[in-house]
Parts: C-alpha cells; sequence; structure tokens
C-alpha cells in the first residue's frame, strides 16, 4: 500500500514536472499577444482594480515591474505556475472523484488542450488564475462537504482561494453563487458554523478593491462588460464561437465530456452531482450571451468546461478497448494544434504562406496579433526625433500596449479616442498629444480615414510620414507617423 502512494506520488511529481518545464522552454520563443502587452503596460501604475478586470493579473505585473523586471518572458513565469498547479488540482479532484489514475488523466488533459495550455497557464491573462483558484476551492469544497472533513486551515483556505478568484476574472462572481448554493444542497448545516462565516469573509475581501474602484469610477467596469451584451443574432458567430470551444478543449476532450453527461443522465454520484452543478451554470450562461450578442467571446465559458474535466478523464480511463484507439486520436490532435501553430509562429515572420499571391495578402492573411513590435520600434526611434518620442499615441488600447512594452517602458504611449480601455485614467503628465503612430495591413479592408477619426478626437494632421512594414522580406503593410494638434 506504501508502494503505491509512493510511485503515484512520484508520478504526479514527475508530471508536473515535466508540464512545467515544457512551458518555460517556449516561454521566450512566443511573442507577447496584445493583451499580454496592455497588461504589462498598465500594470506599471498600481489601481485598486482596472477598467477591463479584477485587479489580481495587472498587481503580478505591477510586483515584477517594481523589481525592474524588463524581460517579457519573465512576467509569464506566475502564470506557468499557476498552470502548473490548476493540473496538480485536477489530478486533487480526479482522484478523490474517482481514482489517481483517472486524476493523472485529468491533469494531463488540461496541460494538452490548447486553451488552457496558453491562456490556462502561460499567456500574461486572467484565465490562469481564475482557473487554478476556482479548482483549488472546488477540491476543498470536496473535502469540506463530502469527507467531512472540518479542519479551520480547510475553510481559511477556501476562503483566500475565492478571493483570489474575485479578483482575477468576473466569470468567478458566478462560481462564487453556485458555490453558495451547493452548500445549501449538500451541507446545510455548514453556513450556520463560524468556519463558513469566516471562509465567507474572508472570500468577500476580494470584492473590495473592484467596488470600491467601480464607485470611484461611476462603475465603469460594469457598465463596459454590460455594453458588450449586445443582443444581435449572428449565426455566423454562433457557429465559430462554439467551433472555437471544441478546438480550445481539443474534440476529443469535447467528445469524452458529452458521453459523461450523457452517462450522468443515467447514473450519477452525488460528487459528480457537484461537479457538474458547478460547472453547467457558466457553460450555460456564457453560451447563452453567445447566442444572444457578437461581441461575445468563446473563452468565457471555458472554467466551466475545465470543471468537467475530471468526468471526461473517468470516461476514458473505463473505456477498455476502446481506449488506445481514443488515445492515439487525442496524440493526433495534439500534433495537429501544435503543427497549426507553429505554422501560425512561423508565417508571421517570414509570410511563406501568402508569398504567391502578389502585392496584397489576402484577407484572411491577418497576423497582425504576431506582429514584430521591437522591429516596429525601432523604426520609429531611427525616424523620429526625441521631443516627438516623448508623446506618441495610437488611436487604441493594444498597440499602445505593444508598443510601450517594445520601447521596454522607456516612452508612455498614450491612446487618442474612445478605444483606450484603461489607458484613459492613467496620468501620462502629457497635456497634448503631437505624433499619433498607426499601423495598417495591407489586406485591411476597413479602409478608416484617421484624418476623420482625428477631427472627431479634437485633433488634426498637418503632416503624415508613411513607412513600410515588411513581414520576411516583402511589404505587409505601413506604419503611419501623423503629426498632429489639439482642434480647439
Amino acid at each position: 500500500m506504501e508502494r503505491k502512494v509512493y510511485d503515484h506520488s512520484h508520478l504526479l511529481i514527475f508530471l508536473l514536472l515535466i508540464f512545467f518545464f515544457t512551458k518555460l522552454v517556449l516561454i521566450n520563443n512566443i511573442p507577447l499577444i496584445n493583451d499580454e502587452a496592455y497588461t504589462l503596460t498598465i500594470g506599471r501604475f498600481f489601481s485598486l482594480s482596472y477598467f477591463d478586470h479584477p485587479p489580481l493579473m495587472m498587481w503580478i505585473s505591477h510586483f515584477c515591474h517594481y523589481f525592474k523586471v524588463t524581460e517579457p518572458y519573465i512576467f509569464r513565469i506566475p502564470y506557468v505556475v499557476f498552470g502548473t498547479l490548476t493540473s496538480y488540482f485536477l489530478y486533487k479532484i480526479g482522484s478523490i472523484v474517482y481514482t489517481k489514475k483517472v486524476g493523472a488523466v485529468a491533469a494531463t488533459l488540461y496541460f494538452i488542450s490548447p486553451f488552457f495550455f496558453l491562456s490556462g497557464g502561460f499567456f500574461v491573462v486572467p484565465d490562469a488564475s481564475l482557473n487554478f483558484s476556482i479548482a483549488g476551492a472546488t477540491y476543498l469544497s470536496i473535502k469540506l462537504i463530502f469527507k467531512n472533513e472540518n479542519k479551520i486551515y480547510l475553510w481559511v483556505l477556501l476562503g483566500l482561494f475565492l478571493s483570489l478568484a474575485f479578483l482575477s476574472k468576473y466569470q468567478s462572481y458566478l462560481f462564487g453563487v453556485s458555490l453558495f448554493v451547493a452548500f445549501v444542497i449538500w451541507k446545510r448545516k455548514a453556513i450556520f458554523s463560524k468556519n463558513f462565516c469566516f471562509a465567507l469573509l474572508l472570500s468577500m475581501i476580494g470584492l473590495v478593491p473592484v467596488l470600491l474602484w467601480n464607485i470611484e469610477n461611476n462603475f465603469d467596469s460594469f457598465i463596459f462588460h454590460q455594453k458588450r451584451s449586445s443582443f444581435n443574432l449572428n449565426l455566423l458567430h454562433i457557429f465559430n464561437s462554439f467551433s472555437a470551444q471544441i478546438f480550445f478543449l481539443l474534440p476529443t476532450t469535447g467528445f469524452l465530456i458529452a458521453v459523461s453527461l450523457y452517462r450522468y443522465i443515467t447514473f450519477r454520484t452525488s460528487q459528480e452531482s457537484f461537479l457538474v452543478f458547478l460547472a453547467l451554470p457558466t457553460i450555460f450562461t456564457f453560451n447563452i450571451f453567445i447566442m444572444l450578442s457578437d461581441t461575445s467571446f468563446a473563452h468565457w465559458a471555458m472554467v466551466g468546461w475545465m470543471l468537467l474535466i475530471p468526468m471526461a478523464s473517468n470516461n476514458l480511463v473505463s473505456l477498455g478497448l476502446f481506449r488506445p484507439k481514443l488515445i492515439a486520436i487525442k496524440f493526433l490532435c495534439v500534433f495537429v494544434v501544435v503543427f497549426i501553430i507553429s505554422t501560425a509562429l512561423i508565417h508571421s515572420k517570414t509570410g511563406f504562406l501568402t508569398k504567391g499571391y502578389g502585392e496584397k495578402p489576402p484577407e484572411w492573411d491577418n497576423t497582425r496579433e504576431l506582429l514584430d513590435w521591437k522591429n516596429i520600434a525601432k523604426i520609429l526611434e531611427n525616424t523620429l526625433k526625441k521631443e516627438e518620442m516623448s508623446s506618441i499615441e495610437t488611436l487604441n488600447w493594444y498597440d499602445s500596449g505593444q508598443l510601450s512594452s517594445a520601447f521596454n517602458y522607456n516612452y508612455f504611449v498614450g491612446v487618442i479616442g474612445p478605444n483606450g480601455n484603461h489607458f484613459k485614467y492613467l496620468d501620462s503628465k502629457i497635456k497634448n498629444f503631437t505624433t499619433l503612430i498607426g499601423v495598417r495591413l495591407l489586406n485591411d479592408s476597413s479602409n478608416s480615414n484617421i484624418s476623420e477619426k482625428l477631427l472627431a478626437y479634437g485633433y488634426k494632421a498637418y503632416k503624415e510620414i508613411k513607412l513600410p512594414l515588411l513581414r520576411g522580406n516583402k511589404k505587409y503593410g505601413v506604419i503611419s507617423i501623423l503629426f498632429i494638434h489639439r482642434v480647439n
């Protein structure tokens, strides 16, 4: 018996080390995506909360900046740790609900799923800390409810995990409500105990910074997210969003979850019901948003799917003769995903896929998220004077975030217009922007007139310089430098 526990412990450590060091190998080879660059930029300025998300992600960024961290890949290390620990908690959930073998499979399924690999434990985005804290809170709740453990440290940890979840992303609020109702259903006596009240009080600490910031700023964050529910029915958006969720999970994992839910209808355990009860509100709620709003995103529902991974893992373990075939298909899916991502990364640097399309790339060839902003920053530094560099702005939060990061934060890059997100709350100490930077791809079909936009925002351009933006050795876009002044 001791030998088996010893072997399982070594297997878990071995798996987690593989997960951790695999990501460390890749950490400096994948460029910053727009959300990461934005987070690193606004994270330099401490705030109780932020326009887009609760503050934990930006606080971590601010902590790294405090210690003069400049290399982008170092900012990713805490998120790799979050992802590794999420795999650990899924292992624990699978082990306590089913078996240690199921737990090991659950940890592995989380690691190899594209969304959970990247957004759930690699990129500087809030999903990593959200998944970590919700997985941890779910594991502790199973121990408290179904294993009748009533140790004070478990309640304290539960409160802390929920607090971290509330500080990570707004999806956690729905999880918190679902968990409270779950305690009412499965452990009603506990909600009147001192331990439960103390854990509840600890969890509510995570709500305070967000609430105070929104009170101070006219509830801007809540209003912003409310406006994202546009209630426009778009069948193509619905199809793309559901397809994206299947891709994020991997089709084989999605299939296993679907079969698990079907089996759950005919045979269920209390602990499985608990997992389903916590997962489905998030899945249903955000997929309803997807069906009613064309400004929604597929990844909003992913934390719900995460909680069903242990059930999918148990289904995989119990497949018998069909298991080797499904595992082979799963490895094939992983290979295809890795191939697609690697191809996209290489193409973003060389443009090799569309070299035969002539002067203008096709409309689908959009690698803007993976542009070499270091190269763009170098071009600007070689073109502009020092005083012009000190008053740079763009028309959106993602370009300003990328440029600020590419400049190693030597220059603050502001935002003109309504698409500034948290930039509009920052004290840039720039009273009058003079240099607008616009980056436009050749296949951009929006045909937006920058001069007209500037007039609407109270500025006018009196001079413009256009520089070629190369991808590989071929022109891929245009860098526009507009010298502007405020219109009285």
